[in-house]
C-alpha cells in the first residue's frame, strides 16, 4: 500500500484492503469510488459494498470465472 492510497474508514475493511494485491486493490478502490461519487453513497457504505464486490471478484478470480463469456 502506497502512502498516497486512501485508507478505508472502517477498520475491518481497512485490514482487508491492506492485504490485497495490486489488482484487487484497484478493483476495490474503483468500486468504492463509483459507489460514493456516482451512486451518492456515504464513503463508509460505499467501502462496505466495495468490500463485498471485491470478495466476489476474488472468488471468481480464484475459480477461473473472472472472464466469463457473455452470450
Amino acid at each position: 500500500m502506497d502512502a498516497s492510497d486512501p485508507v478505508p474508514v472502517d477498520q475491518v475493511v481497512a485490514r482487508f484492503v491492506a492485504g490485497l494485491d495490486a489488482d484487487a486493490r484497484e478493483f476495490f478502490e474503483e468500486r468504492a469510488a463509483i459507489l460514493e461519487f456516482e451512486a451518492g453513497l456515504a464513503r463508509a457504505e460505499a467501502e462496505r459494498q466495495a468490500y463485498a464486490l471485491t470478495c466476489d471478484y476474488l472468488a471468481r478470480r480464484q475459480s477461473g470465472l473472472e472472464r466469463r463469456e457473455v452470450d
